[in-house]
């Protein structure tokens, strides 16, 4: 995130699994001051990520500015580059360390992540042990032990293609 991130650009924002942004990005939910309630989910999905206390809700009800600095104290983006330059490099190594990982690991970690955020400890911990059981099927726990054994990095079949039927 660079620049002004204000109004759709905090809805779209809040979608991402990982945010990071420059250290001159502005931040705002301004819908209030203009007439209205943010209608696309920053409302529903900002107090997911930063929590529900009186700083978000003052963020929420006055339309207030918030820096970089403060969007990281809150918990909104996980990293604020160096300087503007340094972030696309930045959020590509970030990239680049989860692409080394495996495909069914990543994907099974994400739904669970998500899974998780709307079910009790109980439900995610059953949720996360069927998904498990679907990984063991996969070359991929295998072949990051024998890699792990012989110094090497682990090599990972691609997924499948996802049917939309």
């Amino acid at each position: 995130i660079h620049g002004s991130c204000i109004g759709g650009g905090i809805d779209l924002t809040c979608c991402a699994d990982i945010r990071l942004c420059s250290p001159i990005t502005t931040f705002s939910i301004r819908e209030v001051r203009l007439g209205l309630a943010a209608d696309v989910g920053t409302l529903q999905r900002l107090p997911k990520i930063v929590g529900y206390g009186s700083r978000v809700r003052e963020l929420c009800l006055t339309g207030e500015d918030f820096d970089a600095r403060e969007a990281a104290y809150l918990g909104f983006v996980s990293r604020v580059s160096p300087s503007p330059e340094q972030l696309l490099p930045m959020a590509i190594k970030v990239c680049q360390r989860i692409a080394q990982n495996s495909p069914v690991a990543v994907v099974l970690t994400k739904k669970s992540l998500n899974y998780s955020r709307d079910h009790s400890v109980a439900d995610g911990l059953d949720h996360i042990a069927t998904q498990n059981s679907l990984a063991l099927m996969s070359d991929d726990l295998v072949n990051s032990f024998m890699a792990s054994a012989t110094g090497e990095k682990p090599s990972f079949a691609d997924l499948a293609v996802h049917s939309r039927l």
